[in-house]
């Protein structure tokens, strides 16, 4: 006897809707962040991040060896400060200046055009595509630091409380610089990276003479603290 498959439930149109709607977004992010990674800034930053990545492991190796963890947990808060300011700042001055081109001049947009996107959809894509590459160069070395360092001998807790914590901080930080990288070039299409060295230095700069002014690096290096001394209660 032949078996008849049960129909399956027909899915709504709003399910429907929506499952498209995230394809197409997907879709969009991927060809900006594919397209991006070509540009001189982010190569920089790549190679950086390579180096950083070289150098702590190689100091969180001997560090742990000796049987140094908490010289070791330093090095990896070492290591995020540098991939912070060198690399996120690379990555950001890099997008910074892609963002300055007009949309009718960008292969990328005009084939986003081409595909049925709007404006409004091309510009989220571009600064969310930007937050993910510096998300990328940031995090990615950092948790494989922290990797290195539970096989060298910390705690799992420790591991996986700091990996939630970078993971959250990466995100925090390449949101930040992507939508400021955004501003700039909106602001000042000819000199975008100017601008957004002012908007992140001038702040840095006044704070050292004036401790109560607000600065974008003191900002996150206080939520950084914060999210390494989280993970250190449970080394």
């Amino acid at each position: 006897m032949t078996e008849h498959a049960e129909p399956r439930p027909a899915e709504s149109p709003l399910g429907t809707g929506l499952r498209q709607r995230w394809s197409r977004e997907r879709a969009l992010l991927a060809l900006f962040d594919l397209g991006r990674r070509k540009g001189f800034g982010l190569r920089a930053a790549k190679l950086y991040a390579f180096g950083v990545f070289c150098t702590y492991a190689i100091a969180i190796w001997i560090a742990d060896r000796a049987g140094s963890g908490e010289v070791g947990r330093g090095f990896v808060r070492a290591a995020l400060v540098a991939l912070s300011w060198v690399v996120g700042a690379l990555a950001a001055l890099g997008t910074a200046r892609a963002l300055a081109a007009p949309a009718e001049r960008d292969a990328l947009s005009a084939l986003a055009f081409q595909r049925g996107f709007d404006r409004r959809d091309v510009l989220r894509a571009r600064t969310l595509g930007a937050a993910l590459r510096i998300w990328r160069l940031v995090a990615i070395p950092a948790l494989l630091l922290v990797l290195l360092a539970l096989a060298r001998g910390q705690s799992i807790a420790w591991a996986v409380v700091a990996t939630l914590g970078i993971a959250l901080y990466a995100a925090a930080l390449g949101l930040f610089l992507a939508l400021l990288a955004q501003f700039s070039a909106e602001l000042s299409s000819r000199h975008p990276r100017a601008l957004l060295s002012a908007l992140v230095l001038g702040p840095l700069l006044l704070s050292q003479l004036y401790p109560a002014i607000p600065s974008v690096s003191g900002a996150f290096a206080a939520l950084l603290d914060r999210v390494l001394e989280a993970a250190a209660r449970f080394a």
